[in-house]
């Protein structure tokens, strides 16, 4: 069942200026990693590091009011292009509700192109649940903030068949009260989603794991002299049903090619963004591995080194080939962007840069 929950946010109280300050630089900031979908978690050393941060933070809030300015320096209101076209004054708010094996979630915000989709939703947490966030939240992990995990499905026009496949996606959450809020975005690594379409998102599971368990697991594996050891932890909680929600908003379809220059050592760039982000595909001389070395892409704003702009990297080792997406909307014009090639060692530290290139949306 859907409905359309339009209740205000009837008190609000003013929040620290140093607060708000963070929280509007955690709006530019998302993380590059991988969310794993799977009832049963096994992770290997090689994949550590993509597969553990699913969400970026967690935040418990005694008081039961929360300025509305909190959330939308929260949810995806923080993704750079989501940021842009909200400035623009593009409508992506919903209160969808759906129920399904008695719990209600409700979907809050929603909006897409043809590559990338970002929604917000919202549920009342129960005990169990309540006291494994707050574990989990004092829980000391050197590489991520909370284990949580969410399972969705995404349908055209009526079809049988998801469509929501190929992509990469990073979760943000936090609690107010006994509300849980979470967000994900995903950008697909195609364009998948057609013009025009009439989306119905489905949420099948929510799922979250012990960060004490994961963290002793870990350390058995990574003490294992087999550098293939792995590990499996079970989901401490877990929510399974049939959350379907109509969308009401049909992809956006803005788009601009961006002028490329300043090129150095860098050949057969391509690009071309929409409204939540830019899409360049280039070649390197950077191809075979070497070193254990990497290569890695930092990403200027107006001569700045901005994190959380970077979205996906598809790296081919045997042809220099890279495709990668980053924030910037086609209704951005006038930010310069600058992409820098580095080659990092093993720990993530700069060796060398290999070559850039600028780029502007005209």
């Amino acid at each position: 069942m859907i409905k359309k929950n339009s209740d205000p946010i009837r008190s609000e109280k003013e929040i620290p200026e140093e607060v708000m300050e963070k929280l509007l630089q955690n709006r530019q900031r998302i993380l590059n990693h991988e969310v794993k979908q799977e009832v049963r978690r096994n992770y290997t050393k090689p994949i550590l590091f993509t597969v553990l941060t699913a969400s970026a933070f967690l935040i418990l809030i005694a008081n039961p009011q929360i300025n509305s300015a909190i959330r939308n320096a929260l949810g995806i209101s923080q993704d750079p292009g989501v940021a842009t076209i909200e400035d623009n004054g593009i409508e992506n708010n919903l209160n969808l509700v759906s129920e399904s094996n008695g719990m209600e979630i409700t979907v809050t915000k929603f909006v897409t192109t043809k590559r990338k989709m970002a929604f917000d939703y919202q549920f009342k947490i129960d005990e169990k649940l309540k006291a494994l966030l707050e574990k989990n939240n004092k829980t000391e992990d050197p590489w991520a903030k909370t284990f949580e995990f969410i399972d969705v499905e995404l349908y055209v026009n009526g079809g049988t068949e998801s469509v929501y496949g190929g992509v990469s996606g990073m979760g943000y959450s936090y609690v107010e009260g006994d509300t849980y809020y979470g967000s994900l975005v995903s950008t697909f690594n195609n364009d998948t989603i057609p013009e025009n379409a009439k989306l119905t998102l489905q949420i099948t599971r929510l799922a979250w794991q012990d960060k004490e368990e994961v963290a002793t697991e870990m350390a058995k594996a990574m003490a294992d002299p087999d550098p293939m050891a792995s590990f499996t932890v079970e989901n401490a909680v877990e929510y399974e049903g049939d959350w379907s929600f109509d969308i009401e908003y049909a992809p956006l379809t803005q788009t601009a090619t961006p002028k490329i220059s300043n090129v150095d050592n860098l050949t057969d760039i391509k690009a071309n963004s929409d409204a939540l982000q830019t899409t360049v595909t280039f070649v390197s001389p950077y191809s075979e591995l070497e070193d254990n070395s990497s290569p890695a892409i930092t990403i200027y704003k107006d001569g700045v080194a901005t994190e959380g702009l970077l979205s996906s990297m598809i790296f081919d080792p045997t042809t220099g080939e890279f495709e990668t997406a980053f924030g910037l909307s086609a209704l951005d014009k006038s930010s310069v962007y600058k992409l820098q090639l580095n080659k990092v060692d093993s720990n993530g530290e700069p060796i060398e840069e290999i070559g850039s290139f600028e780029l502007r949306n005209e």
